[in-house]
């Protein structure tokens, strides 16, 4: 057996006329593109029975040929220990001195060879910079882990006009850890007064993850921790129940977290539950303040039904107005093809073949992506029909931090605890169940940072054990109130106990409930409006509610507990104090 050596894979794959290696010989490669580069290594050299194609992968298999004869000597297999590398595969190689080297242009393929080769449960360690030329199809249960820690994690960004990163086989498993993602920014996108490109996500054109499964299932049993995504259309996209997000920024998003229910059907539990999201950044998410009144609502005309300004799989909230349009008020919708409006969401609204996948010059056809996209009615969505009077209301998107959109009755246990969110729109729209947010510090917000959504129709569930609870909810003084609006928390589904907070600063209400059978205790509650305008620290006009312990400080001129007269909710003792006129 001999040992031959190499400075780049390409070396060894054409080796020199003069010194063929035989079966059995080693060669040992110094580096995929250029010496040190991480992607070399020891290999053997084999000659496989059957054809040579299905073998060769470019990172643990390489192809070795006489270049004098054109002839195939064998195939130099990987004989290197460990984990799976992307740089193996010629993706994201780095330098000793942390140069990041040229990498092949075709790197989803190369990524779902790297997945394919460390086998199910198997682990892919990334590094350096990756640009995605179209999205990644995972096929089996993997762990994605980033090499480095803090801002020395790998990167892998969007290449222009992808619309999705990553998406998975059904029924297979995740784990991601480590890893910043970076969407795709259109510049071309009309930028009113004051905004910029990726300001809250605006502009973002990308999905990072999108997870479901179409074999009946409902759990997606996956985890993200250590991550980053920035400028993001949406971060992370599930379609049913059973995963964690844990220490993850989400940076100039417009969706941090969005979670649909799974698929209809008559042996599946549709209900979502079991999701995890703990002790994770946003900043600057929800889509630009600015843009609150601009572009982000469109009233229903006997023209239009207003969803022309919005993007296929965005969610909106209808505000009704004083016509009636067969909606209900202040219920989430998703926005389909062709401006049809749906009860929920299904696959085939995120991931779309692009058409740049269908041209890839690449020697292979990308793969398809699962059999998961899948219509709105075959996934088990209700198309509405909107009737189109004027004074019909508005579609308001509400881009947000962490949503769940569809079906707000079959919300069932999930966790929402000690996250961080600043400088965002929006923190958590959807439906409470049996849910819990507790811990979370919110600052700088300038709009209503949780809002629950009714009880969904045609069947009616309250929250029973819904709790939004230990929480600092702090809205912006400093951005102007054009473009603030709203209550800091508003809770339009019943059963909802909202306890423990400290609400400041208020552009409304710090706390309007407009459901029944709520709790509201122990709150603290400061500088609801301002002095010139200033708002009720809590207002309640839901029914067989319970109000006590709350401390409300408030300007002159408004009440600081505001309920109907008569009420039939139980108001215990509260303490309510103003403060002087011309206090700011």
């Amino acid at each position: 057996m001999a040992t031959f050596t190499y400075q780049t894979v390409a070396a060894m794959q054409q080796p020199p006329v003069g010194a063929l290696p035989s079966p059995g010989d080693v060669a040992i490669v110094a580096g995929y593109h250029v010496y040190d580069d991480d992607g070399g290594g020891t290999f053997r050299l084999e000659v496989p029975t059957g054809p040579y194609a299905d073998r060769i992968d470019e990172g643990m298999v390489f192809d070795c040929v006489n270049s004098d004869t054109d002839t195939r000597i064998g195939v130099w297999r990987r004989i290197d220990q460990g984990p799976v590398r992307t740089a193996w595969y010629g993706i994201g190689n780095v330098r000793a001195n942390g140069a990041t080297t040229v990498t092949i242009p075709h790197a989803a393929a190369q990524i779902e060879r790297a997945i394919n080769a460390a086998g199910f449960g198997g682990v892919v360690v990334f590094s350096g910079t990756i640009t995605l030329d179209r999205t990644v199809h995972i096929p089996t249960t993997t762990q994605l882990k980033g090499e480095g820690e803090g801002w020395d994690r790998p990167v892998i960004k969007a290449g222009e006009n992808l619309k999705v990163m990553f998406t998975r086989a059904s029924s297979t498993r995740i784990w991601v850890t480590g890893i910043s993602f970076e969407g795709w920014i259109d510049g071309s996108a009309p930028l009113p007064d004051g905004i910029s490109t990726s300001v809250n996500g605006y502009g973002a054109r990308t999905i990072g993850f999108v997870l479901c499964n179409t074999t009946g299932r409902a759990d997606l049993d996956s985890e993200f921790a250590f991550c980053r995504f920035y400028n993001m259309r949406m971060g992370i996209v599930g379609f049913g129940r059973n995963f964690l997000v844990t220490r993850t920024h989400f940076s100039s998003c417009r969706y941090g977290i969005v979670i649909h229910p799974a698929a209809k059907s008559t042996t599946n539990d549709v209900t979502i539950r079991g999701f995890n999201f703990i002790a994770n950044r946003f900043h600057g998410c929800g889509g630009p303040r600015q843009q609150v009144d601009v572009v982000l609502t469109s009233s229903v005309t006997t023209q239009t039904t207003g969803l022309d300004a919005f993007e296929v799989g965005d969610i909106v909230v209808y505000r009704a107005g004083t016509a009636p349009t067969g909606l209900e008020d202040n219920m989430l919708y998703v926005v389909g093809a062709d401006g049809v409006l749906y009860d929920r969401a299904a696959p085939d609204m995120y991931i779309i073949q692009d058409a740049s996948e269908e041209e890839s010059e690449t020697d292979e056809t990308p793969p398809p992506i699962d059999p998961q996209v899948i219509t709105p009615e075959a996934w088990g969505a209700t198309a509405q029909t909107i009737q189109k009077v004027n004074g019909g209301g508005l579609f308001d998107r509400s881009s947000t931090c962490i949503m769940v959109a569809g079906l707000s009755d079959a919300l069932k246990g999930g966790l929402i605890a000690d996250c961080y969110a600043d400088d965002c729109r929006r923190f958590y729209h959807g439906p409470m169940g049996d849910m819990r947010i507790t811990g979370v510090t919110g600052y700088r917000g300038y709009e209503t940072l949780v809002e629950t959504v009714p009880e969904g129709t045609p069947t009616a569930s309250k929250a029973i054990n819904g709790a939004i609870t230990n929480c600092q909810w702090t809205c912006d003084l400093a951005s102007p109130t054009t473009y603030r609006h709203g209550p800091t928390i508003l809770i339009h589904g019943s059963g909802v106990q909202v306890s423990n907070n400290l609400i400041a600063n208020s552009v409304e209400h710090g706390l309007y409930v407009r459901a029944d059978d709520c709790q509201v205790t122990g709150n603290v509650v400061r500088r609801s409006g301002t002095a010139a305008a200033p708002f009720p620290g809590i207002r309640v006009t839901g029914t067989g509610c319970l109000i006590d312990g709350n401390l409300i400080d408030g300007y002159e001129g408004a009440p600081g507990l505001d309920l109907p007269s008569p009420t039939t909710s139980m108001v215990g003792t509260n303490r309510i104090a103003a403060y002087p006129a011309g206090t700011t």
